[in-house]
């Protein structure tokens, strides 16, 4: 369908990142134990990382006739000098699209407003929907001739998150409705996934302190790249069902509660999951079985919840906020046709820099974190964070790759230990000008007992960036 319309404004904006950082014993041990998958050192996951990454987006808003608009967002991201890009294809200066979308309000009804295109979708706190990459399965790591947008090493500072949809919002004010369905393609090593994902969100604001929100996800995929390995000739079809309640009505203090469930199936193909396989490395996919497409029925869960407390007339006006996150797992090596592992499914939480490369699942992190203005363009942060495993494993020795993604660093565990460690993040914004900040953020992840002595190396990292906004 093809629409046209007079162009009545368009506005033009954009911004550029450049970020240098150093990360430091990403494998939490001495040496790299994983080989370099990028063609150069800076890219590679098991190694530390010295880089400048440029990250530029240039927007274009053009209002139109009848309640028309559209919206086209390019972006580049990109590691300085890194020789990979400079020889794959003009990967140096490869611009992608970040958004493409068109906005129809009061669509044949006049509560109805559709969005059909490339967009972004975020719900809640994004436990579940928020943006198109995971920890699980990175989209950018795609092989042969496919092109790698980032390298493995920094793929979680990517500010990529739109999802090829359509949107239709039903505003029923106290009541606004979105229906949303979207197809993904994900990269599994050699092997693509194809996925339809269907949702609802319904959102009910009960008073003006108190929102209520509900909704239900179901993602059904299939492989692509070699159809005939699923000989079951099954999708894994898997449903998440869920709710939130955010609570204002405390002055300066701000709560919220979220809960979700999964269920449906969950198809075991050693050629779809790059982890799974015989050497029982996955602590949630792998196991002793072999045979191709085994199916499990699932039954995770997982919840959280948020508190935020201002304190605008004390000096310096801090603010203090606490999380605690939980989800599930499954036993070390289970066998069971239940798997209890949570999928992260598109979330974008961050539960510290550092372990956010670490995990997946089968954890729980406890946030404690303060900030604070002591200047007016001045911000100043210091932020804990505690993570356990929920089921521990139960060998000594264990080899797991903890956020199961092909190729990222392996590590040793100790039997029917669950602290996995801390991490402190330290962290300074400076608004030089309303358009211009600068930004210097420092963290450590200190392994503690779930991690043997092969893996119990301090990881460090540090972050010096500058952002422009036009």
């Amino acid at each position: 369908m093809a629409a046209y319309a007079e162009v009545q404004n368009v506005k033009v904006s954009g911004d550029i990142l450049e970020t240098a950082i150093s990360r430091m014993n990403p494998t939490l041990s001495r040496q790299a134990n994983v080989s370099s998958t990028e063609g150069n050192a800076t890219a590679d996951f098991g190694r530390n990382v010295n880089a400048i990454l440029s990250q530029i987006r240039l927007r274009v808003d053009a209002d139109l006739t009848d309640n028309v608009s559209t919206t086209i967002r390019l972006i580049n991201e990109r590691v300085w000098g890194l020789d990979k890009n400079e020889t794959n294809n003009g990967g140096e200066t490869q611009i992608d699209l970040d958004l493409a979308y068109a906005t129809l309000k009061e669509f044949l009804y006049s509560p109805l407003t559709l969005t059909v295109g490339r967009q972004e979708l975020r719900y809640g706190n994004a436990m579940v929907i928020g943006k198109i990459t995971t920890n699980m399965v990175g989209i950018n790591h795609v092989s042969g001739t496919g092109t790698k947008v980032l390298p493995k090493s920094l793929d979680d500072l990517s500010l990529r998150k739109s999802f090829d949809a359509v949107k239709a919002v039903l505003n029923y004010d106290p009541l606004l409705v979105d229906l949303v369905y979207s197809r993904i393609d994900q990269a599994y090593v050699s092997n693509k996934m194809k996925a339809d994902l269907y949702g609802i969100n319904a959102s009910y604001a009960v008073s003006k302190q108190l929102l209520a929100e509900a909704y239900g996800w179901l993602r059904s995929r299939r492989p692509t790249t070699n159809p005939t390995l699923n000989s079951s000739n099954k999708d894994e079809n898997l449903y998440t069902a869920g709710a939130r309640l955010n609570y204002s009505g405390l002055e300066n203090l701000n709560l919220s509660v979220e809960g979700a469930l999964q269920f449906g199936n969950h198809l075991r193909n050693t050629a779809w999951y790059a982890n799974e396989s015989t050497t029982d490395r996955d602590p949630d996919l792998a196991g002793s079985v072999t045979t191709t497409n085994a199916s499990r029925n699932v039954h995770a869960f997982a919840t959280q919840a948020i508190a935020s407390y201002a304190l605008p007339k004390v000096k310096f006006t801090p603010v203090v906020n606490a999380s605690y996150t939980y989800w599930s797992g499954d036993k070390w090596k289970s066998n069971s046709k239940s798997y209890k592992g949570w999928d992260p499914m598109y979330e974008d939480m961050l539960g510290g820099t550092l372990i956010n490369k670490l995990l997946y699942n089968n954890f729980h992190i406890v946030t404690l974190g303060v900030s604070a203005k002591p200047m007016d363009d001045v911000k100043v942060s210091l932020d804990y964070y505690y993570a356990g495993l929920n089921l521990p494993y139960t060998e000594d020795g264990a080899v797991v790759i903890l956020n199961n993604v092909s190729g990222d660093p392996t590590y040793t565990m100790r039997q029917g230990k669950t602290y996995l460690g801390s991490e402190l993040e330290m962290g300074i914004t400076y608004d030089y000008t309303e358009d211009v900040q600068f930004a210097l953020q420092g963290g450590s992840f200190i392994p503690c007992t779930a991690f043997n002595k092969d893996s119990h190396r301090t990881s460090t990292q540090l972050l010096g960036s500058m952002k422009v906004t036009f």
